[in-house]
């Protein structure tokens, strides 16, 4: 095993998911017990936007080119 994760770690991207993470528990009204799925939807959504901002890159680099 890999003992130097931290080289794999994108700590930005940890951070937008823990911040987002908080902001929907909040908005939920902080219920309990249900951190860890706060933290996959957060994880998700801000997954799905890259995935979107990079087909739409995708597509504006094919249109130049």
């Amino acid at each position: 095993m890999y003992e130097d994760t931290e080289k794999f770690v994108d700590m930005d991207f940890e951070q937008k998911v823990r911040v987002t993470a908080y902001h929907l528990w909040e908005n939920d009204g902080r219920p309990l017990g249900k951190e860890t799925d706060y933290w996959f939807r957060a994880m998700q959504m801000l997954l799905d936007e890259r995935t979107d901002d990079a087909a739409r890159n995708d597509q504006g680099s094919e249109r130049a080119g």
